[in-house]
């Protein structure tokens, strides 16, 4: 079990061995070159937990029935151009690309779309978001598809940064009006990330969420961590046989008892924000990805 004090300043009375906790996991994520990840957990930390009365999300927004207030929303740290370094992403693109105008698609661009304009002068709008992930959200995406981990999978920084997460695409374009006839002219799509950052397990869950071995240096494979936490043990026995007081010994302890991996999940997270009054779980949005389309004409209305 890791320990859950903030940046885990526990000793011991000689040796002052400072043990992991959730709290260094974003420094650790940092000597990775994980830094989306990094910047993400720590927004997290740095947060207030929420008024609810566990301090979670609310479940109208982990439901997406409603957009989360500020500050519990970040726009800024996850780019696109980060996200289609990972092909696992670049695989859903792929098919967003084809499915932002299928049946589905159409019809909810018309359930959206049309209220806002049916009835209105005759003429031509802009139908624009000027990048603002949140404001195609709170509008309306036109297609939707999820990315998801499974524990066998590899680690990577998008699964640590985002876990499960979905990706949206929208169109922009012009929303033309005439007598007999509402038109969309779509010019280019977009595209952008949405996930609830937060460390709740399902109700009733029976295990929970697992998210890795971790220490100082990053994080490691179940297999890998639990070998080399063997390894660490053996030789803190060789060391404890040395004479007492040997400086040398003491100091190759300490930094083996600081090397070995925690076993993290979601309750950790949970556990901390209880005991420290600090952890706000947020929505997350990307900025969009756009991409020109030759000119398609889809009729809202006739």
């Amino acid at each position: 079990m890791s320990s859950l004090t903030p940046a885990s300043q526990q000793t011991e009375k000689t040796l002052a061995i400072r043990l992991f906790g959730v709290s260094d996991i974003p420094a650790a994520m940092r000597k990775m070159n994980w830094n989306v990840a990094a910047d993400l957990m720590q927004y997290w930390f740095d947060g207030n937990p929420w008024s609810t009365i566990d301090g979670a999300m609310s479940n109208t927004v982990k439901d997406h029935a409603a957009l989360a207030p500020a500050p519990y929303f970040n726009s800024s740290i996850v780019k696109m151009t980060w996200l289609v370094k990972f092909e696992r992403a670049n695989r859903v693109l792929s098919i967003l690309r084809t499915a932002w105008r299928n049946g589905p698609a159409q019809d909810q661009m018309r359930k959206k779309i049309l209220p806002k304009y049916k009835g209105r002068t005759l003429g031509v709008y802009p139908f624009k978001f000027d990048g603002e992930a949140r404001s195609v959200e709170k509008f309306g995406y036109c297609n939707t598809r999820s990315v998801n981990f499974s524990l066998g999978d590899e680690i990577s920084e998008l699964r640590a940064a985002l876990a499960d997460f979905n990706i949206r695409v929208f169109p922009e374009g012009e929303v033309v009006v005439t007598k007999d006839k509402v038109q969309l002219l779509v010019n280019r799509i977009g595209f952008y990330v949405e996930d609830a950052y937060d460390f709740n397990d399902a109700p009733n869950s029976l295990f929970s969420q697992p998210l890795g071995f971790w220490n100082f240096d990053g994080i490691e494979a179940a297999l890998a961590a639990n070998v080399a936490n063997i390894g660490l043990a053996e030789e803190q026995v060789a060391l404890a046989m040395r004479a007492p007081g040997d400086a040398a010994a003491d100091r190759m302890y300490k930094e083996i008892a600081e090397a070995r991996y925690f076993y993290i999940n979601n309750s950790h997270f949970v556990a901390y924000r209880r005991k420290t009054g600090k952890g706000g779980d947020f929505q997350v949005f990307s900025d969009v990805l756009y991409e020109s389309v030759p000119l398609v004409v889809i009729t809202l209305w006739e």
